[in-house]
């Protein structure tokens, strides 16, 4: 059985330290506890004799969904009294999986050794956002620990829902055009060539299109090596390309302004961090703080330019709402009605209601799209598809019409 050791203060208020058998450290508390004494810290005694385990090691990445359900629960069991330390040790137990109980196990004996909850976060940016980290610490700060967890947590669940949303829109129109790519392949592979015998000795008689596709299935059937090279090396090549900085604005442009997708990533990004600035302005922390998060956190380089520009307004005394003005990627109703809000003093409540008004055009946006493009992607898949048969069919029917003569 694990050795603790442990710190705490007896009924009259003496401070006193030493080591306790436990299965768990809640256990080694609830001891304590029924010794009468009042635990302050709680650690592994091994800590101080070995190396940390996995689960001490900085870093550890789960899914989103799992950090939204951790915080669901940590918020209710703080809300309802429950300590922390309680709390943290309550969801580990419960955790099924191995990479949430290692990390939710790192994070109550950061805070049980008497650590800022805020900094065993920390440890872990790969599983909690940046902005997430700064509400915890700002709670830390007004003792309202329970409520700024519910608010982080609605903001990574209407963050979810939106990236799911953005990502079902693309999902349609990517599965029919690989369905599409992959039919053409096939016919001019497996089809064509069949065709190619029936044809031979008439390369006189056969209209121009079917020459193209039978050129083209020739190059698939016996090129198929450099043809799978050469697009592996573009792809290669275009992830070389998308990552450099150029490539990295030459993508965003793209994003921002493609056909048809390019207003509903506008929205998307819009929503995202004018929801993350209210969330945090709302927590009482510093404005200044909040755009430079949402500068941090934005996956658009335009729009990373952006709140870089609204941070320096800001410093120099002037109003966020300015900047916004002057860009393009902010439609000027937004920026007027955050304008009004500043002179009101209610900046972070009109920000995470116009968040909420970006973020419902924003699903309307996709629910457009979706109705757009199932009809656009089944005509561009007739055309290709019933180009290559007639193709294939044009030489049949000349044919038919010279034996009919």
């Amino acid at each position: 059985m694990p050795q603790f050791t442990y710190t705490a203060r007896d009924s009259h208020g003496a401070a006193t330290s030493g080591t306790i058998t436990a299965d768990s450290i809640a256990a080694a508390s609830q001891q304590l506890r029924a010794d009468g004494k009042y635990p302050t810290a709680v650690n592994p005694a091994v800590d101080e004799e070995a190396p940390s385990s996995a689960g001490g090691q900085p870093g550890l990445k789960i899914a989103r969904a799992d950090v939204i359900q951790i915080s669901t629960q940590l918020a209710i069991m703080v809300e309802t009294g429950v300590t922390l330390s309680e709390a943290l040790d309550c969801i580990a137990q419960q955790c099924e999986k191995p990479n949430v109980k290692l990390l939710v196990d790192d994070i109550a004996r950061h805070v049980q050794g008497g650590g800022d909850f805020s900094t065993a976060l920390s440890r872990h940016p790969r599983s909690f956002p940046r902005l997430y980290i700064a509400l915890i610490k700002a709670s830390e700060k007004s003792g309202l620990l329970g409520k700024l967890i519910v608010r982080a947590t609605t903001y990574l669940k209407d963050e979810q829902d939106t990236i799911r949303r953005v990502k079902g829109a693309m999902t349609y129109p990517a599965i029919m055009l690989t369905f599409a790519v992959s039919v053409t392949v096939f016919l001019l592979a497996f089809v064509l060539p069949r065709f190619a015998s029936i044809y031979a000795g008439k390369g006189a008689a056969l209209p121009l299109p079917t020459k193209i596709l039978m050129s083209m299935s020739d190059f698939v059937v016996n090129q198929w090596m450099w043809l799978i090279t050469g697009v592996v090396g573009v792809v290669f090549c275009g992830m070389l390309f998308f990552r450099t900085e150029f490539g990295r604005r030459v993508r965003d442009y793209l994003q921002l302004n493609v056909p048809l997708m390019g207003s509903m990533f506008r929205k998307m990004h819009l929503a995202r961090s004018l929801r993350m600035v209210g969330t945090m302005a709302g927590a009482g922390i510093n404005l200044v703080e909040c755009v430079n998060t949402a500068h941090d956190l934005c996956d658009n380089s335009y729009y990373r330019e952006l709140w870089q520009q609204v941070s320096e307004k800001i410093q120099t005394g002037k109003q966020l709402s300015e900047p916004m003005f002057q860009s393009p990627l902010v439609p000027r109703g937004v920026s007027q009605m955050l304008h009004s809000a500043e002179k009101s003093g209610k900046l972070a409540h009109v920000m995470e209601q116009v968040a909420g008004f970006a973020e419902q055009e924003l699903k309307d946006k996709i629910a457009e799209l979706t109705r757009y493009i199932e009809p656009i992607m089944i005509i561009a898949m007739g055309i290709i598809i019933g180009g290559v048969a007639m193709a294939l069919l044009l030489p049949i029917f000349t044919m038919s019409r010279v034996v009919a003569s």
